[in-house]
């Protein structure tokens, strides 16, 4: 089985077994749903304002989705998939075997967005801080 980051959030899998091209679908993950929500949340305050308001909220949105990136996505763990296979009613040796050879990899994607995420909420915090023209070098300071 194959998902994207938003395949994940509205239930969209793919088969990679021969013959079985159909995407399955399941339930829409709300926990990433409200970090998606979250992201473009933060995006929109991100450019709308920039005062320390703005940036508190910014950070605000950015612990946020990482939270809910966090446990939404940990449903997919290998051992939380174990788990429902276990609880699954019926389930048979073969299907046991089978779920347990499951592998999960988190592609870059999934990193690029959390190292993102991270990035956004470090740069709110310093621009709350007053800090951030410490870090903007000495041409972008006032005269004094």
């Amino acid at each position: 089985m194959s998902a994207t980051g938003f395949g994940l959030t509205i239930g969209k899998f793919t088969s990679q077994l021969p013959g079985n091209r159909t995407p399955s679908g399941g339930d829409w993950n709300l926990l990433l749903v409200v970090a998606i929500a979250a992201i473009v949340a933060g995006l929109i305050i991100a450019f709308l304002r920039r005062d320390k308001t703005s940036a508190a909220l910014s950070f605000g949105t950015s612990a946020t989705a990482l939270l809910f990136l966090w446990l939404g996505t940990s449903r997919y763990t290998k051992s939380a998939l174990l788990e429902q296979a276990a609880k699954s009613r019926g389930t048979s040796e073969i299907e046991q075997a089978a779920a347990a050879m499951i592998n999960v990899h988190w592609h870059y994607g999934f990193w690029l967005a959390v190292a993102a995420l991270v990035i956004a909420g470090a740069m709110a915090a310093l621009v709350y801080s007053g800090r951030d023209a410490d870090f903007a070098g000495p041409a972008s300071r006032p005269a004094s």
